[in-house]
């Protein structure tokens, strides 16, 4: 039982370090990098028109990913739209700096309240 709830800990503990260790974001020079695991995505800010985050579970999440993953890691989903009619879904650690950083940079960018 101890061996259990000592992998559980560490299993949880992993997954943290983890998401953090791949999921990152940075507004430098005009251009915002969204980096989820190996895949990097860069959007110049001039070009983005509006940005919300989408805070809602799906109806065929698993158990793991409702009570697990979810209230530990806290990851939450952001949608951004450009000009070029190109839309972006990142699932990122902390959305606020994301949204503060964007705002700074481009104060045209319409933010959005979370969308249920």
């Amino acid at each position: 039982m101890i061996y259990m709830a000592a992998t559980v800990v560490a299993l949880i503990t992993g997954m943290v370090w983890a998401s953090r260790l791949w999921s990152s974001h940075k507004v430098e020079e005009g251009v915002l990098v969204v980096k989820n695991g190996t895949q990097e995505t860069s959007i110049p800010t001039n070009e983005i028109i509006e940005v919300f985050e989408i805070d809602q579970v799906s109806k065929d999440a698993s158990f793991f990913e409702k009570y697990i993953i979810r209230p530990y890691v806290k990851k939450e989903r952001i949608a951004v739209y450009t000009r070029s009619n190109v839309s972006y879904f990142f699932i990122l650690r902390n959305p606020n700096r994301l949204v503060k950083a964007i705002k700074a940079q481009n104060p045209q960018v319409f933010i959005k309240a979370k969308v249920m």
